[in-house]
């Protein structure tokens, strides 16, 4: 399998996402695209940051984030990539970066489990897979923690929610209700937090109905977990 895989980095040599430079195989980025993030503190500070400029998800407890987000930025075409051309593996190895981000940070506090934002059953099959589903299992993979990918369901399916096509009232009212928690999992991690995991938190009207499902269901402590979001100046 080994040389295989070696034979075929010499034909089809594996490219940075970003700036197309040769890569080592099963990476993404290249050093230097990695080291031109932009990385949000991981304290409980931010934290209060970022739930503060999305008052409506009042409910939430704590949120993190790793790394600012805008359309020049490398992960602009990992993200894409993983969303739109099928390419999970993605998914796993941006986990692992923002897992990386995570170490010894205060969202890990407490025994989390783990909960991606799911997709409808039509998205999934149009899409193939769910991206936030592989981010999670990455984030895992390099954090330790227990991953749940059924404990949200998406009842009815959404229109893309796209932020520049969308005003954030349309956006809030488009996915109202669209979430429901799984009682019979929710009993079996019972009194644990549930961090919900995305790769974009933009108004967060997405992860706001995924903590109201959440929180109806009986869980106290939500807290909310992206791979990136845009800056706010």
């Amino acid at each position: 399998m080994r040389a295989i895989e070696a034979i075929l980095d010499i034909l089809y040599p594996p490219l940075c996402h970003a700036c197309e430079r040769r890569i080592h195989a099963h990476d993404v980025l290249c050093p230097d695209c990695v080291a031109g993030l932009h990385p949000w503190p991981q304290t409980r500070e931010q934290s209060l940051l970022h739930l503060a400029s999305l008052h409506h998800v009042c409910d939430a407890t704590m949120m993190s984030v790793g790394f600012e987000y805008d359309e020049e930025c490398a992960l602009e075409p990992c993200i894409r990539a993983m969303k739109y051309r099928q390419l999970y593996s993605v998914g796993l190895w941006l986990g692992r970066l923002l897992g990386e981000r995570l170490h010894d940070a205060p969202i890990l506090e407490g025994t989390p489990v783990l909960v991606p934002v799911p997709l409808h059953q039509v998205k999934r099959r149009e899409r193939g897979y769910n991206q936030a589903a592989y981010l999670a299992r990455g984030v895992a993979a390099e954090c330790g923690i227990e991953l749940r990918e059924y404990l949200l369901r998406r009842t009815r399916y959404t229109a893309s929610l796209s932020a520049s096509k969308m005003k954030q009232e349309q956006r809030r009212e488009s996915i109202r209700n669209a979430f429901v928690a799984d009682d019979a999992g929710l009993r079996q991690v019972r009194g644990r937090p549930v961090i919900v995991i995305d790769d974009l938190i933009t108004t967060g009207a997405t992860m706001s109905e995924c903590v109201h499902a959440l929180t109806a269901a009986g869980v106290t402590d939500v807290r909310l977990l992206s791979l990136a979001r845009p800056p706010r100046h």
